[in-house]
């Protein structure tokens, strides 16, 4: 072979196959569906601002929405510019419609007190938030946390309503509400009101039984103990353990009264005696506050001392502010009431009691009872009429002075004229009056009865031709009669000091006498005036 005979070299181009691209594109399309099925499922991130992160811990504590588990926290930062925090919360894509203005959040954490066990999940698994909204029209991602749960609650679990009082009752969050001895709801809230005069409390009755509150429904603190004295004897109604130690509010609902609406608030009565007591007027209760003047007779009035018209209790007594005038020697106070208008008009305006003021109706203390010399408010009609005058947020009511009941004053008065009567000395002298003039006044008595009877029978007699013999007997008997009548008299004039000590004490007990009369015909016409007052 040649050198030049050399072989050429063909050079062939390899052929690469396609399949082993398959693997890489499957990977790089399946990552890319993770990936966006990653974050195409992961919902919004929210931000919630707390005064303080209340035990959160980023990604592990979570959202809850319906008792579903709706989020996580991510991260929590500190506010710079003002107090508190900012917690992130990554959501669900499923909650997110609900990510509008209802949306409300708070911070749920275990407590454990008298009467309340709540957030006991979070035991387990440590603080978490609570979501609460509905479908709205505005989305948003930003949020202000609540420090408490809110007090509108969802309508189908129940409804809140609002009571006013006027003090606590040492009432707390979590105190039971009951219905005829059922637990049917809970104290949510309270607080003092906005013009710092009442208290608000907020509760809350689950659902079947809000439908037994309605206008006539009635509210009272729930004592535990409650002792009442009436005619019957002592009463003694004793609750639970759990009542004693707890408290809470007791309600009562009679058929609702035709044409009236939910009241917008229910005063929460001291007791349940005083919830179910006889009412003058309409089931909705609203209260108005007024100015009363008196010029003495306050320091026995007493603050919640009722204010009564016509024996029905329309308010009570809310503050006392007295001070004495030195130009007219008196202690001179003005008293705070409140008063149910519904008393005096339907529709619980003012209006009604304007126009009974006007017709002259007045304010005037009057004595609850003689015992304990207590007083009350009464209203009267008396005189001409006046006018409800506006003072701030007040109005003035007009007032009659003050005159302490006739009954008792009378009482008083017989008592003292009857411990001022020397009767142990007038006991005496009449003693020895018996004694030493038995005779003599045995004789006269015997002539006295004597001629009483011969009298009697001479105007019985039909013959009138006997009258001037027997009248002519009469008048003689009754000349030795009072020669007998003479006798004894001198040894007992009006100079000795039996005599005299005989005459005042006749005429002290002739006075205490029609001071009793006067009584008498008073207690004949109110037997329980004694007690009860005029």
């Amino acid at each position: 072979m040649e050198n030049n005979d050399i072989l050429e070299v063909k050079i062939k181009k390899s052929e690469v196959s396609w399949v082993v691209w398959i693997v890489p594109l499957l990977a790089l399309i399946v990552g890319g569906w993770m990936i966006y099925k990653y974050y195409s499922s992961m919902g919004p991130l929210i931000s919630i601002t707390f005064k303080n992160s209340g035990g959160l811990e980023p990604k592990q504590s979570y959202v809850k929405f319906r008792e579903v588990k709706v989020g996580v926290v991510e991260r929590i930062e500190i506010l710079k510019d003002k107090e508190g925090v900012i917690v992130y919360a990554r959501m669900n894509k499923d909650v997110e419609p609900f990510l509008n203005e209802h949306a409300k959040f708070w911070i749920v954490k275990p407590q454990i007190g008298l009467g309340k066990v709540q957030g006991l999940d979070a035991l387990m698994s440590g603080a978490y938030i609570q979501m609460q909204s509905r479908l709205g029209e505005q989305e948003r991602r930003f949020f202000v946390g609540l420090e408490e749960p809110p007090l509108d609650v969802e309508p189908s679990k129940g409804h809140t309503y609002l009571l006013k009082a006027t003090q606590s009752y040492e009432l707390e969050p979590g105190a039971p509400v009951y219905f005829k001895q059922l637990k049917v709801g809970r104290v949510e809230k309270v607080e003092l009101a906005e013009d710092g005069k009442e208290i608000d409390i907020y509760i809350f009755v689950k659902k079947p039984y809000d439908r037994f509150v309605n206008a006539s429904t009635k509210f009272w603190n729930l004592r535990g103990i409650d002792l009442s004295l009436s005619g019957e004897g002592l009463r003694i109604d004793m609750g639970s353990v759990s009542q004693i130690l707890v408290g809470g509010v007791e309600f009562d609902t009679k058929e609702l009264f035709e044409g009236e609406k939910m009241a917008e608030a229910f005063y929460l009565y001291p007791s349940k005696k005083e919830a179910l007591q006889k009412k003058l007027g309409y089931p909705k209760e609203r209260y108005g506050e007024f100015l009363m003047r008196f010029d003495g007779g306050t320091g026995y009035l007493n603050i919640e001392a009722p204010v009564k018209f016509e024996g029905y209790k329309v308010g009570y007594v809310k503050d006392i502010y007295s001070y004495f005038d030195p130009n007219s020697t008196k202690i001179e106070s003005q008293v705070l009431v409140s008063m149910d208008l519904s008393a005096f008009d339907r529709e619980g305006t003012i209006k009604g009691l304007q126009e009974a003021v006007k017709k002259g109706l007045k304010a005037r203390l009057k004595s609850a009872n003689i015992l304990t010399d207590t007083l009350y408010i009464d209203l009267v009609f008396h005189g001409s009429g006046a006018k409800l005058q506006k003072l701030g947020t007040l109005y003035t009511f007009p007032t009659l002075s003050y005159r302490q009941n006739e009954i008792v004053t009378l009482v008083k008065d017989i008592l003292k004229k009857i411990e001022e009567l020397p009767l142990k000395e007038t006991l005496d002298s009449f003693s020895d009056l018996a004694r030493t003039n038995t005779k003599p006044l045995k004789r006269v008595l015997d002539r006295t009865s004597a001629t009483l009877r011969q009298i009697q029978t001479l105007l019985q007699k039909s013959a009138t031709q006997e009258l001037p013999q027997k009248i002519s007997q009469n008048l003689t008997e009754l000349q030795k009669t009072l020669q007998e009548y003479g006798k004894l008299a001198k040894g007992y004039a009006k100079e000795s000091l039996f005599g005299a000590q005989l005459s005042q004490t006749l005429k002290d007990i002739d006075e205490a006498s029609r001071s009793l009369q006067k009584l008498l015909i008073k207690l004949d016409k109110k037997p329980n005036a004694l007690i009860f007052g005029e």
